[in-house]
């Protein structure tokens, strides 16, 4: 667990608090034992992929995945594909080879559950032929298969990082439409929680989907990418004076950081920019600034950040052909 890259920012916290968490615990299965304990769940795909199911929780009112607690001997994944099956009826199976040490562990996510209980979620990976949901009595019987961008869309923020990850397709590069606003925040706000923890973020969340929706889309040289109906990254241009434009803006989604997108849109940016391109980013963001030298930038410039916002020391880049 230790080795894994977290979808977000969300999961890399909730690793943390996990290892910190299950150390105290004698019995970490057990919810009678404490109401800090580890539970497990699937998140369930037909075996296209081009579905995921979700079910209304009937005590907290979201749309989630299956899971629950683990029965006195069972094993996580044992007990993610048990309740998968109980609380849908689906003919569901794990996905991968359970080895010693089981399937993949695909999330994990630390939440707050009923009774107040704290839950350590194990999450793995199930398929389902694509066949009508039959729940028992007893169960939630609001149980659907959804297109993935409508369960982003829908599903708990807990929940949304890994939805995004495991989403089949490739990411298509367009220009910015009107309707991608309220996406677009969204990923810009998920990029800076996971890339950019230490620097500051001056804006409410409402008050960057209001400068998305009324400043930057439509009013901009703004590119997307999109994967059947999600936005996961966008990218915003200014033509710049003396032939050399800017970079004003590059953001990926979490889920998508290490897949070749950033090279595309990069490599957009140059074709549209073919004498020399500019841009500014933190100090402090390691990965980005290796990136950008990758890609033939240069520092010219390090401030104190007098000149942003936030107030955080960050550098100019160029590039030149």
């Amino acid at each position: 667990m230790v080795a894994r890259r977290p979808v977000d920012a969300r999961e890399r916290d909730s690793v943390a608090s996990f290892l910190r968490l299950y150390d105290a615990l004698e019995q970490p299965f057990s919810e009678q034992a404490n109401k800090v304990h580890v539970t497990a769940s699937a998140i369930v795909v037909t075996d296209d992929r081009r579905r995921v199911l979700l079910h209304l929780h009937k005590r907290m009112n979201m749309w989630l995945q299956p899971g629950g607690h683990i029965d006195a001997g069972e094993l996580p994944w044992s007990a993610a594909l048990r309740e998968a099956c109980e609380e849908t009826g689906l003919p569901a199976q794990l996905v991968g080879p359970a080895g010693e040490d089981g399937p993949q562990l695909l999330h994990v996510d630390v939440h707050g559950g009923p009774k107040g209980h704290t839950h350590l979620d194990l999450r793995y990976l199930i398929e389902s032929p694509q066949v009508p949901p039959t729940p028992p009595q007893g169960e939630s019987q609001d149980v659907k298969w959804f297109l993935w961008h409508n369960a982003v869309d829908t599903a708990e923020a807990g929940l949304e990082g890994i939805l995004r990850a495991v989403q089949p397709g490739d990411a298509r590069i367009r220009i910015a439409r009107h309707t991608d606003a309220v996406e677009c925040a969204q990923v810009y706000l998920r990029s800076r929680a996971f890339a950019l923890p230490t620097v500051p973020l001056v804006h409410a969340d409402r008050e960057v989907r209001r400068w998305m929706a009324d400043e930057v889309v439509g009013r901009t040289d703004m590119w997307v990418a999109e994967v059947d109906g999600t936005i996961v990254a966008l990218m915003v241009l200014d033509p710049g004076r003396d032939q050399q434009g800017w970079i004003e803006h590059l953001y990926l989604d979490p889920a998508w950081m290490g897949r070749g997108l950033g090279d595309k849109l990069v490599q957009l940016a140059k074709e549209r920019s073919p004498h020399g391109l500019q841009l500014w980013t933190f100090q402090v963001n390691e990965p980005a600034r290796r990136f950008y030298e990758r890609h033939g930038f240069v520092a010219e410039e390090l401030t104190e950040g007098a000149a942003n916002e936030e107030r955080a020391p960050d550098v100019r880049y160029r590039w030149q052909p």
